[in-house]
């Protein structure tokens, strides 16, 4: 799916800002395809550095300009801390899961694969039970 799905350049349209930033833990282009991305930056890297936050950003902000960013369906690609962890209470450990039709879970921040497999967020208010079904996909 991940490499058949049609676009030119796919990316995680990011969790929680609406400004249609892409979240670049996933993306696909053919290797080749945008060398002047590189190559501005490299030529402009300190001002391009002071205008993006980060390189979500900057990588977003060029494929918009070039009419070619595209997001992956929303349901492919989930974050663990957002969409694995079941809502309940902030004193209660939680269940995980995966979501239905999620090809790939992104640990972005903490929680790392290891320490969910734990059930250690590394946050007091984001209690989880031991996910160890990650091992079956974390080796």
């Amino acid at each position: 799916d991940l490499f058949d799905y049609p676009g030119d350049f796919l990316i995680i349209k990011d969790w929680i800002k609406h400004d249609g930033t892409g979240n670049s833990s996933v993306y696909r282009f053919c290797l080749g395809a945008h060398p002047e991305v590189l190559a501005e930056f490299e030529k402009s890297s300190v001002s391009i550095k002071k205008s993006f936050r980060n390189e979500q950003e900057y990588l977003s902000s060029m494929m918009l300009s070039k009419k070619c960013l595209q997001y992956w369906p929303s349901e492919w690609c989930k974050s663990f801390k957002r969409h694995c962890i079941k809502p309940l209470s902030f004193f209660v450990p939680r269940e995980t899961a995966i979501p239905d039709n999620t090809r790939i879970i992104v640990f972005h921040g903490k929680p790392d694969p290891d320490d969910a497999i734990r059930g250690n967020s590394g946050k007091w208010y984001r209690r989880f039970k031991p996910a160890t079904w990650i091992e079956n996909y974390w080796s």
